[in-house]
């Protein structure tokens, strides 16, 4: 073979690695890339592009940064991150606007001048990694920019394991695999690809718990911390033979995140991690709710036509649902429509009755239409006032999405503005500047309560 062909093929296996390795570092990512304009849309060149570990800023009236102004300036987050399959609740506060997206998809779109509040959106997403990016922008006044989520349901009881060839978890991870437990005696290698010695693994996962106190107990040969609810409550990063340590925490009921950090100096390797409860709630339940579950009825049409695709309880109609599916592979994303129905206990009075939606809506309570606005446009509030002589009352509420994004949310208040007790709707995303309320005292276009 020819010098020049043997050095065009070092060249290309060289740049081959150098693709690779910025592959896995971009996938490995643990931090935020945040790049800052003095602008508010983001144009031209970042004034600085800094790694974050959390996107959890309240700038009050100051500035991110002596090189930022304190007003009229905006922001970009980018981060590739693994998710456990499952249902993830994306949750955004904001003053003034943002923008969430979900490989590339629009989940939160708030881009408006506005007061501090806080949006939420329901997603599935498959299990593996996946980009997520916010935009931000501050007009005036204070400023704020927190994004975070949670898993809510279907999660996977797997272990995320990424393995790493130095004892401070640090570059790309040379082996990422799903692990059924963390309990291990390696007298080795644990991996092909993993060094003997001299490596740290970083274990994570989303624990499905009861409400009450837990006792965790890790075990390591060498260093390990442990995290729960995004608390550090074990923290032994240290050499040392195999030796157990304890810490007790109270978590709510749900799904409840945990990270085992782990490394490996020399000799024998033990990591293992279990929990028990030990008691039982510490603090008092809420009272019983007096709605119990709707029941929603969902259509692959516009229009409520035919027979419903699926029928399901759902603890409140509270969904904004971003560019996505209410049940993936079974409903569209897009021109879908759906039925909620609920006989509720109410004590007599005056209501007002609120619906949040993007598209159409219509509700009808104790057989009265309040809301009536069946058309295609961007999230709107409208509310409808009823005076209700108490027991049971039946509500529906019908709605249906065209495109773009989905919204869907109903609450009631008493007339002078206070939840009903045990009403169980809780509020995910509070909206302030609406721009447009309409508040009517009967059906129809022509009656208004002021």
């Amino acid at each position: 073979m020819s010098i020049k062909r043997v050095a065009m093929l070092f060249l290309w296996l060289v740049t081959a690695v150098f693709i690779l390795s910025a592959t896995n570092q971009a996938s490995a990512a643990t931090s935020w890339t945040a790049k800052y304009y003095n602008n508010r849309d983001l144009s031209g060149t970042p004034v600085i592009t800094v790694s974050e570990t959390n996107l959890d800023h309240d700038w009050g009236t100051g500035s991110p940064n002596n090189a930022i102004n304190v007003d009229n300036f905006s922001a970009e987050w980018t981060r590739n991150l693994y998710f456990a399959p499952g249902n993830y609740r994306f949750i955004a506060s904001m003053d003034d606007g943002m923008r969430v997206f979900v490989d590339n998809n629009p989940i939160i779109d708030v881009w408006y001048d506005s007061q501090a509040h806080t949006v939420t959106a329901d997603i599935y997403l498959n299990g593996g990694h996946h980009d997520i990016r916010v935009e931000y922008y501050e007009a005036g006044g204070n400023a704020l920019a927190r994004v975070n989520w949670a898993l809510v349901s279907g999660g996977s009881a797997l272990w995320r394991g990424d393995y790493y060839n130095n004892t401070s978890l640090s570059g790309a991870p040379v082996l990422s695999r799903d692990e059924a437990q963390i309990n291990y005696n390696w007298s080795g290698s644990p991996g092909s690809s993993v060094n003997a010695d001299l490596f740290s693994v970083r274990w994570t996962s989303n624990l499905s718990l009861d409400a009450g106190v837990y006792r965790f107990t890790v075990t390591a040969d060498d260093g390990v911390r442990l995290w729960v609810n995004n608390q550090l409550i074990i923290d032994q990063w240290r050499e040392q033979p195999a030796t157990s340590f304890t810490a007790d925490i109270s978590v709510a009921d749900g799904f409840v995140p945990v990270k085992m950090e782990y490394y490996e100096n020399g000799g024998t390797a033990v990591a293992a991690l279990t929990w028990a409860k030990i008691s039982g709630v510490t603090t008092p339940a809420p009272p019983s709710p007096i709605i119990s579950d709707w029941r929603g009825e969902y259509y692959n049409n516009r229009d409520l036509a035919g027979s419903p695709v699926v029928v399901r309880n759902d603890s409140a109609i509270d969904f904004i649902w971003g560019s996505s599916s209410p049940i993936p592979n079974a409903i569209n994303s897009d021109h879908f429509s759906v039925r909620w129905t609920q006989t509720v206990n109410l004590a007599a009075g005056n209501y007002v009755f609120t619906a949040n939606t993007d598209d159409g809506v219509r509700v009808w309570v104790n057989g009265q239409q309040l809301i009536d606005a069946w058309d295609i446009h961007d999230v709107q509030l409208f509310a409808g006032a009823i005076t209700l002589p108490g027991g049971p009352v039946e509500i529906r509420m019908e709605y249906f999405e065209y495109s773009g994004l989905a919204e869907a949310r109903l609450s009631w208040t008493t007339a002078n503005g206070t939840q009903p007790t045990g009403q169980g709707m809780p509020t995910t995303a509070t909206m302030s500047g609406a721009v447009h309320l309409t508040v009517r005292s009967g059906p129809g276009l022509s009656n208004h309560w002021c």
